[in-house]
């Protein structure tokens, strides 16, 4: 098991200063996800705001698998500051155009459900591609449960300068392309990022508890807080345990990341995939479809990873093309939960340590990932998730079990390495001072999101429902107070108007069937 091995052998011999040189910016952006929840404490069953625009075509406020679940998408930002402002000023514009009853739900897991039935699955008009997103999500109801439906997270996406790529390629004399190389390099963050993403799960992991009104039917082995919660006490993210994102069908796939050609392989493989439990769902009943097919995925995005190698794709255009056409162009980190102890979810300390995180994943070694190895991580993924503030929890390595804590404070020597050299980048001091602060989290795990959550809960013998409303009362009311600037305003509205024309557009020039379609689509 490798713990950012042999990263500072690498960064002194390439040079600190020739590093910290050819990192004149990075490339973030941003995916948030809220539920919109009314006052009687369920999630809302009204229609996605009009005034918002269409979730089909507005490029910044959509919606995710529930038509109650608002997606905010950020541009691309260089400026960590100006990407946060946008995400907050999107926060304030959707609620000015939400039902006065309405709130923004500022966590992953949900606030009060009632019967499946009563989650309304996202709209998106009558066109082929809009019905093709609403069909995939009644597929995942089928499968998964509406439920699931209604976890929120944030995806953050990251991506480094050419500059960077060029720099390392010719240090390494390779004789790839620039596009090829990027692509090699990116799939090694990603291969890094398993390995060390339990670290990540004890930082941002915030949901160590839950309404029991989300476990519904279900089985589980959660403790009872008191009669309303559920609760692992050293829990990070229950949103990423077997509760939440993960999908027993898919543990069957073998997607390995080793390369781009074999990730784009196996994903395709698993897209063609039958399954005897989704054959029995059946596709289209009735007339009526409930999944677009009954393959272990229906289509690339059912695949719950951790993190993804990304390429923005054409209209219409399946990712896994994108990818094999034109390389990797950025990478896609799924795994966050909503900071519920932040109005927007996210803070600027959270990106810093995330862009630290990420540069060691890319300089460090990262040999390829074979069987058991990806046992070992997942192991430590599972561990992290259910037990990561347990003082006690060793994880596993190929050396046997080391405690969490040493490889943690050995994995910040490597981080505090990359601090420096974006320290020196950008001349600043946020990133080494980060570090330094997340460290002394290591021996304290109630300074931790998913820590104080249970702190505060215990201090105010609160159940989850009440403890989560009153901060997302507070964070609404400081959103609400907010004033947008004109310009802005002005221009989110007019997007807003323009995506409700532009899906009018898209449905009246649909040609062909939904059913030939959706064959073009598969036959990519």
């Amino acid at each position: 098991m490798y713990n950012f091995y042999s990263l500072n052998e690498v960064v002194d011999s390439l040079g600190k200063k020739q590093l910290s040189e050819n990192i004149p910016f990075i490339n973030r952006g941003l995916e948030k996800e809220s539920l919109r929840q009314v006052e009687d404490g369920q999630i809302s069953k009204t229609p996605h705001p009009h005034g918002l625009g269409s979730a089909l075509t507005n490029k910044y406020i959509t919606t995710d698998y529930s038509e109650a679940l608002l997606e905010y998408i950020t541009p691309v930002f260089k400026e960590t500051d100006s990407l946060l402002e946008f995400l907050e000023n999107l926060h304030t514009f959707s609620l000015q155009h939400m039902p006065e009853n309405e709130k923004i739900w500022c966590h992953s897991m949900p606030c009060i459900l009632t019967e499946e039935k009563d989650i309304p699955i996202a709209d998106y008009g009558t066109s082929n591609i809009g019905m093709m997103k609403h069909i995939y999500r009644h597929g995942l109801a089928w499968r998964y449960s509406r439920r699931m439906q209604t976890i929120a997270g944030i995806h953050f996406n990251f991506s480094l300068p050419d500059q960077l790529w060029e720099f390392l390629k010719d240090q390494e004399g390779s004789s790839l392309s620039l596009d090829d190389y990027k692509s090699q390099g990116y799939f090694k963050l990603i291969r890094n990022f398993q390995r060390h993403v339990w670290l990540l799960f004890y930082f941002t992991g915030s949901s160590p508890a839950l309404c029991k009104s989300f476990l519904s039917g279900q089985n589980h082995n959660l403790e009872s807080f008191d009669g309303c919660t559920a609760y692992k006490p050293y829990a990070t993210s229950l949103r990423m345990s077997d509760l939440g994102y993960t999908n027993k069908e898919q543990q069957s796939l073998k997607i390995r990341f080793n390369s781009l050609e074999e990730y784009v392989s196996d994903l395709g493989k698993a897209i063609k995939t039958p399954s005897a439990e989704f054959e029995r769902i059946g596709i289209k009943v009735d007339g009526k479809y409930r999944q677009l097919n009954s393959n272990i995925l229906q289509i690339e995005n059912e695949f719950y990873s951790i993190i993804r190698p990304k390429r923005t794709a054409n209209s219409g255009e399946k990712p896994t093309c994108a990818l094999k056409s034109r390389g990797v162009e950025y990478i896609e980190v799924r795994m966050l939960d909503v900071n519920p102890f932040i109005p927007t979810g996210i803070c600027e300390k959270q990106i810093n340590f995330l862009d630290t995180f990420l540069l060691a994943c890319v300089l460090a070694p990262s040999p390829e990932i074979h069987d058991a190895e990806k046992e070992l991580i997942e192991q430590n993924q599972t561990l992290a998730i259910l037990q990561g503030r347990n003082p006690e929890l060793t994880l596993n390595s190929t050396q046997g079990e080391v405690p969490f804590r040493k490889m943690a404070l050995e994995a910040f020597d490597s981080l505090q390495t990359c601090a420096q050299l974006l320290d020196d980048s950008f001349k600043t001091d946020k990133y080494s001072s980060t570090i330094s602060e997340y460290k002394k989290m290591i021996q304290h795990p109630e300074h931790t999101p998913s820590g104080k959550v249970l702190e505060e809960m215990s201090q105010n013998h609160s159940s989850y429902y009440p403890f989560a409303k009153s901060l997302s009362t507070q964070h609404n009311q400081f959103l609400k107070s907010r004033t947008l600037p004109e310009d802005l305003a002005t221009y989110l509205n007019s997007k807003a108007a323009e995506s409700h024309d532009l899906q009018k557009e898209i449905e009246a020039n649909d040609k062909i069937s939904f059913e030939k379609f959706l064959d073009n689509y598969f036959r990519q």
